[in-house]
């Protein structure tokens, strides 16, 4: 880095000119630096080496005729891979069977949205990696439909595992806050060096021999120029990460803390956010009644319902278990189900109900399935029985599904669904939605039909399933309100339901609720739709493309956006998102593979203590370019001043000894600085504003004076230059005293060292303070480090002097402050 290339020719500098003690020191300063620096930059690169590792899942593979499941490194060319939804694909290859597959290709292309497969296409060799539309990828996320792949390339020969070797040859980029750093740096380099020509000019002008006034103007430079500032960032946000990391938040990207601290607004998803990520079905709708349903008993104003109407809600339940991807096994004690949380839900409604789900299963054996997607929100599957006749399932939106109804089943067989009968199940939709429940329409045609275009099926009744609100989640929008953040809810669930739930959970923080619906927004102009989302709390009945547009409208009115998500649908969003964010527990691989951070824990407390690690995290580093600009800016002013008014306070030795003893440790310390306790109380910082403001510049220079020249004063005081030594000395000592106590002035950006009797101890900062000290007080009791600094024996007098200069500064930087009110760090203006 230029600092350090400084720091060397200085070294040379002071070689050439005779000081081989002072070249020794300067190696000593890069030296030290440097072995704090590797150390610490080690364990931060051990921390982003670790962010990616995850454990890898099983893949599905047919060898030899038999299904069986393999790890992905066990894989080899020609193994059949089987692709089903939310899987992660392990490896590239040919497609040889598809049905209605899905895959994103982020990963590998960078486009969000999900791409159409089809093993029926053929394709010329030097087709385009996004044309190829016949084959899969390694990396790369099944997000619909299934299929069979042959593998083709595995590990680093695959598509990206080239791309993989290219970035092992790359050196990574900066994070945005490494390059202010760098800039901030590149600038006091250029200002220092001037302030070190005008001290090394008025020193000539004085009569100072040349060498002597180089060889101070050398040890300036290099006790003001504040090296390792973007390595001081790395390590700070490495070492946030492991914090985090001890917290249950897994963070896989490096710039995502500093991203962090700068969210404006968050996107939460319903299911398994808000809520839990378990469902249960509570009401039925069918044959124009709507019932309760209590571990298996279908319940009518108290009582238990008639037969005929419990046989009418045992058909809609026997289709909802046909139409579904949950799997269900006999067990020692009944059955297990696994699956989504929707489809569990109705199949242990169905079970509970008396279905016999695996018999059924066996009897109406699945054809052909034609699954949710975008613009589609519903499920088909069509079934052969074992007559040979077919049978059409349909589960979905409940308008989706009513429309492609002709009529209904009653206690006493098919009727015609009239218009009366459709008004009574759209309000009863409307009734289960307002109690905030999910509600699914569920419909079927006994002589089959194509499953991607169905047409005159039998409507059946609305499920109601209840999806209970996460305990903590009240809390939590809260505290987020309070950290001037704000909440949205984008869901794929309908109105009513999605304004129930924000309603119970007080989302609009007092304002009213405003929703919008997706087909509000489909298809308008990006102006527009930025213009739309700015209001409402809610966005309901969303598609993934829908929430990708939704994000991406919020991000274009200049907000910087979370995403929170467990799921495959929310796998574009997330990635588009400032910071992704996976509910980890229980959430898809999908979710977790395109995610910034992974919590392992599925509770919304985790985003508020990613957030407020986050803006801890960039507060810190604040700290850290505070204290180590005015200190350096204090021994600035001290040779200035000394040059104008005649003398030399400090040696060439004792300014580099100042570098060593004062900058590293202390700085390391407020790095590790835990978060302030109104953290969340403050606004987001503006990411587009400079890590120093003017303001800060002008209040670093101001402490940095104060102290410079409260050294200055006891210089002058005990003779300036005629006092020789001994005022050398008590300058010496009352800077680096006065820079060691002002680490504890930088731990907060709006109190001074007064408020630290208030504050929580911070025992590392103290721990680098005090091996200072101890540093500083070897130095003077040692006759050999004595002469090597030229340092002359202190008394009471000098002690008093000493303890003048350190009380003075401090003191006077506390009540100019309290004067000025110093604010804290650059945060968004409010919207108008």
């Amino acid at each position: 880095s230029l600092p350090i290339v400084l720091l060397g020719a200085s070294a040379c500098l002071s070689l050439l000119t005779g000081g081989l003690a002072d070249a020794a020191m300067i190696a000593a300063v890069v030296v030290v630096n440097a072995c704090i620096a590797t150390a610490t930059e080690r364990q931060a690169e051990r921390i982003i080496l670790g962010l990616s590792n995850h454990a890898p899942q099983p893949v599905p593979v047919m060898r030899g005729g038999v299904r069986g499941v393999v790890l992905p490194s066990e894989l080899a060319p020609g193994d059949l891979i089987l692709l089903e939804r939310g899987a992660l694909v392990p490896a590239d290859g040919r497609l040889i069977a598809s049905d209605e597959l899905m895959v994103n290709e982020s990963a590998l292309t960078g486009e969000a949205l999900p791409v159409q497969k089809d093993a029926a296409i053929l394709l010329p060799p030097d087709a385009s990696l996004a044309d190829r539309c016949n084959m899969v990828f390694r990396g790369t996320a099944v997000t619909g439909g299934s299929g069979a792949a042959l593998v083709t390339a595995i590990g680093v020969t695959t598509e990206i595992g080239r791309v993989q070797q290219l970035l092992g040859a790359v050196s990574p980029p900066e994070t945005p806050i490494q390059r202010q750093l760098g800039a901030v740096e590149r600038e006091l380099i250029i200002v220092n060096g001037l302030i070190c020509g005008a001290v090394f000019g008025l020193g000539l002008l004085r009569g100072h021999g040349l060498v002597p006034m180089l060889r101070s103007a050398i040890s300036l430079a290099v006790a003001a120029i504040p090296e390792g500032l973007p390595a001081v960032a790395t390590t700070t946000l490495a070492l946030g990460i492991q914090d985090m990391g001890r917290r249950n938040v897994v963070v896989r990207k490096l710039d995502a803390v500093e991203t962090l601290g700068a969210v404006e607004v968050i996107g939460l998803d319903k299911t398994g956010t808000l809520t839990e990520n378990h469902m249960s079905t509570v009401a039925v709708h069918a044959d124009g009644a709507l019932f309760a349903l209590e571990s298996g008993r279908l319940i009518y104003d108290g009582q238990d319902a008639a037969p005929a109407a419990r046989l009418v809600a045992s058909r809609l339940f026997e289709v909802a278990a046909l139409c579904s991807e949950a799997i269900v096994r006999p067990t020692s004690d009944g059955f297990s189900v696994e699956g989504t949380p929707t489809e569990s839900a109705l199949a242990e409604a169905a079970l509970a109900l008396g279905v016999d789900v695996v018999t059924l299963r066996l009897s109406a054996r699945l054809r052909m399935t034609a699954p949710r997607g975008d613009g589609r929100k519903r499920m088909s599957t069509l079934h052969e029985t074992t007559n040979g006749d077919c049978l059409l399932c349909v589960k979905g939106d409940p308008l989706e599904v009513l429309t492609r109804c002709s009529t209904r089943l009653t206690a006493e067989g098919v009727a015609p669904l009239d218009e009366e009968a459709r008004a009574a199940v759209l309000r009863a939709n409307e009734h289960m939605a307002g109690q905030a429940l999910r509600v699914l329409g569920v419909a079927l045609a006994e002589t089959g039909c194509d499953p991607h275009d169905e047409s005159d099926l039998v409507w059946l009744g609305l499920a109601g399933l209840a999806n209970p609100i996460r305990p903590s989640v009240a809390p939590a929008l809260e505290r987020l309100h309070g950290a001037n953040i704000r909440t949205v809810m984008i869901t794929g669930d309908q109105t009513a339901t999605a304004f129930a739930i924000a309603r119970n959970l007080k989302l609009g923080n007092g304002d009213e609720l405003k929703v919008l619906e997706a087909g509000q927004i489909t298809g308008l102009q990006p102006d527009v739709l930025r213009a739309l989302v700015a209001q409402p709390q809610v966005f309901a009945r969303v598609s993934p493309v829908d929430k990708l547009n939704i994000v991406k409208a919020l991000q274009a009115n200049g907000h910087v956006v979370a995403m929170t998500g467990d799921g495959i649908n929310d796998g574009p969003a997330l990635r588009a998102a400032d910071i992704g964010i996976a509910m980890g527990r229980d959430g898809a691989d999908v979710a977790r593979e395109v995610a910034d951070i992974v919590l392992a824990s599925d509770d919304l407390d985790g985003v508020i203590e990613a957030i407020r690690l986050g803006r801890a995290t960039y507060a810190n580093i604040r700290k850290v370019l505070r204290y180590l600009v005015s200190t350096n800016a204090s021994e600035t002013f001290v040779m200035l001043g000394a040059a104008i008014a005649g003398g030399e306070p400090l040696t060439p030795m004792q300014l580099l000894w100042l570098n060593l003893a004062t900058d590293a440790l202390p700085a390391l310390a407020l790095g590790l600085e835990p978060p302030e306790a109104d953290v969340l109380r403050q606004s987001p910082h503006d990411p587009r504003a400079p890590i120093l403001m003017s303001s800060d510049f002008h209040r670093i220079l101001r402490e940095g004076s104060v102290m410079g020249s409260a050294a200055l004063a006891g210089y002058l005081f005990f003779g300036a230059a005629a006092g020789g030594m001994r005022a050398s000395t008590v300058t010496f000592h009352g800077l680096t005293l006065t820079q060691l106590l002002y680490g504890i002035s930088s731990r907060s950006e709006t109190r001074g060292f007064a408020a630290e009797f208030h504050r929580p101890p911070s025992p590392k900062l103290y721990g680098a303070i005090a091996a200072s000290t101890v540093l500083q007080i070897v130095a003077q009791l040692f006759p050999g480090a004595r002469r090597l600094l030229g340092l002359a024996p202190i008394g009471p007098a000098e002690l008093l002097g000493i303890a003048g200069i350190v009380c003075g500064a401090t003191i006077a930087n506390d009540l100019i402050g309290l004067v000025l009110r110093d604010d804290g760090p650059p945060s968004r203006p409010p919207e108008q």
